[in-house]
């Protein structure tokens, strides 16, 4: 059905719900889910662009980052205790923006995703992510909306 599964996840208590979600539709098929985090542009550590020798500390996108691995940890493991093959990346930019990249740069078939209730304010100050999503996504889109 689903042959390349984008599955974004970001920690929050919705996020076992959406994992859930994509091993139910891998679950019996070749499926590949490509679990993702993203990464906001001013955490990302650049790991090839600072000078030669000089060490660059930021203790808040360290922590981001390794709050990401385990996030994508943890799911990578979920799903391969249920049979299901994954594949777990970072990718760094506006949420919105790069997950829609990231599913053109994978061919996704179908993308995973968690809808959080903001506040009015919250959508004027950041926005929807599974909006932005839904509104320029290359695929299907699959809007996890229990756990909120």
């Amino acid at each position: 059905m689903f042959d390349v599964i984008l599955l974004a996840v970001d920690g929050s208590k919705q996020s076992p719900f959406v994992v859930d979600l994509a091993r139910q539709l891998a679950n019996g098929h070749p499926s590949t889910v490509y679990v993702t985090c993203c990464i906001d542009e001013s955490y990302a550590l650049e790991e090839n662009g600072d000078v030669p020798g000089e060490i660059v500390e930021y203790p808040p996108a360290e922590e981001e980052q390794n709050t990401a691995r385990a996030v994508v940890g943890n799911a990578l493991k979920t799903l391969n205790e249920a049979g299901i093959r994954a594949k777990g990346n970072l990718i760094v930019g506006t949420a919105g923006e790069a997950l829609v990249a990231e599913a053109e740069k994978i061919k996704a078939s179908v993308i995973v995703i968690g809808h959080r209730q903001l506040s009015a304010f919250g959508r004027m100050m950041k926005g929807s992510v599974s909006a932005e999503v839904i509104a320029h996504a290359p695929c299907p889109v699959l809007v996890e909306v229990r756990g909120n």
